[in-house]
């Protein structure tokens, strides 16, 4: 099915225009054939009528003279295609045609001519190269008794060029297919267009006006979508504003309660500790998981070996040792760099908080950089693979009990890697460990880094 799917056109001009060449195709073949049934049978047609018309003016010529007469006009009127006889009393010998076309001519020729009682004709045979018939004989008996002999060497075939009309029917087919495909392109055009603005829409800059061009239904969808863009723009803003005054709102009193707990014993300021750093992360976690990997931040090249082993220093700091694999240094990406921290951070965290023996490794690849994170751990349940990259969720509750974390790790690291045009991808087997695979687009990441250092 895939093989076959891959032979039809995308686009709506291609396709529009393949419709009507295969249809086209099918009229003009059964217009062809058509054409040539209803033309052969013209052709028979007036072919018996010149025959018959001929042959009644030849014997009406030799009957209307007198009979002292009629053996010297017969001879007078043959030529070298043509050879007239008249027999006084002596019946000509003459096959009787077996082909009702020449019997047709036979009674056509006696119903022109009315000075004869009988006529026979033997059919010719029909010579293609030249398309004339040859050997065509006749006889006639006349109202007096005598007998009029016939012998066509050579007759023409009515013809037409039928080459030069199909050839005729074919450009104007053609001319109609250019027509309609310069229609269907002047259709499909502005919405290509249409659709290839949509997907430079960025909610971070400024959003350009969608041309509206075209048909109408084409002008009013591009002004739908122009509406919509300005929404959604002005909806992103008042987010933005509203996760900076709750950044400000829920980090402000965490930290003055962080002061305030410095004050109380040991007994109940480490608890107290632990809660608030708890609750930070996890107010952290959900900004970073709004923002989407955004954050104002602007795009700058980045050396994702250098990245990783940052990150990767912060945990050793910590106490926790992550093995490093394969790391090629030369894999430099124009990304968000603090976001794209985040993003490994989580990874890094989630293999440490549900597996064991972390390990990342960095991979330039021939149109991305891959960056994977794995572990040595329970794996996850074939069950909660489609789903651990949702929001909130937590899998088995055994697999988690006793750990902590807001649940937004996945999902905070997928939403980053694809506001850079990657994605996320995860492999596990039970038992085995966990890979976490993100992955940048060299390309559409260099691109965003163009479009990007304009605004600075």
């Amino acid at each position: 099915m895939d093989g076959v799917t891959r032979f039809i056109p995308q686009s709506l001009a291609a396709r529009t225009l393949a419709a009507l060449t295969v249809g086209f195709a099918v009229l003009f073949a059964t217009m062809v054939g058509l054409h040539d049934v209803l033309l052969r049978k013209a052709v028979e047609h007036g072919t018996e009528e010149l025959l018959a018309q001929r042959l009644s003016t030849l014997i009406d010529a030799v009957a209307a003279a007198p009979e002292v007469d009629r053996d010297q006009l017969a001879h007078a009127l043959s030529r070298a295609d043509l050879t007239v006889h008249w027999r006084r009393n002596t019946e000509p010998s003459l096959e009787h045609p077996s082909d009702a076309n020449w019997e047709a001519v036979a009674t056509r020729a006696k119903a022109l001519s009315g000075l004869t009682t009988e006529v026979r004709v033997r059919s010719g045979r029909i010579d293609r190269s030249s398309d004339r018939i040859a050997g065509i004989g006749a006889i006639a008996r006349l109202q007096d008794g005598s007998w009029l002999e016939v012998e066509i060497a050579s007759f023409n075939v009515l013809s037409t060029d039928q080459a030069a009309l199909h050839s005729y029917a074919a450009a104007i087919g053609l001319v109609l297919l250019l027509a309609v495909g310069f229609a269907a392109r002047s259709v499909s055009a502005p919405v290509s267009a249409l659709a290839a603005t949509v997907s430079r829409l960025d909610l971070e800059r400024e959003i350009p006006t969608l041309p509206s061009s075209g048909p109408r239904e084409v002008q009013m969808l591009a002004e739908a979508l122009n509406g919509m863009a300005a929404r959604t723009r002005d909806a992103f803003r008042q987010r933005t504003l509203a996760l900076g005054a709750l950044s400000h709102d829920l980090m402000s009193p965490i930290a003055r309660l962080r002061l305030r707990a410095e004050e109380l014993p040991d007994e109940i300021r480490e608890p107290i500790r632990r809660d608030l750093a708890e609750m930070e992360t996890m107010v952290s976690d959900v900004l970073a998981y709004l923002r989407g990997g955004h954050g104002g931040e602007v795009i700058q090249p980045l050396v994702v070996a250098a990245l990783v082993r940052t990150v990767v220093d912060e945990f050793t700091d910590a106490g926790t040792h992550v093995e490093e694999g394969r790391m090629d240094e030369n894999a430099v990406v124009p990304v968000r760099r603090i976001a794209i921290k985040r993003a490994v951070t989580n990874l890094v965290a989630n293999a440490i908080r549900h597996g064991r023996e972390p390990w990342i490794e960095v991979v330039e690849a021939s149109e991305s950089v891959l960056v994977r994170v794995g572990d040595r751990g329970p794996g996850i349940p074939t069950e909660d693979l489609p789903r651990v990259t949702e929001p909130f969720f937590r899998g088995d509750p055994a697999r988690t009990a006793g750990r902590s974390g807001s649940g937004l790790g996945l999902s905070t690291a997928r939403a980053i890697v694809e506001a850079h045009g990657g994605s996320l991808s995860i492999d596990s087997a039970p038992g085995k460990g966990t890979v976490v695979t993100l992955k940048l687009p060299l390309k559409q990441a260099r691109t965003e880094a163009s479009a990007g250092s304009k605004l600075m």
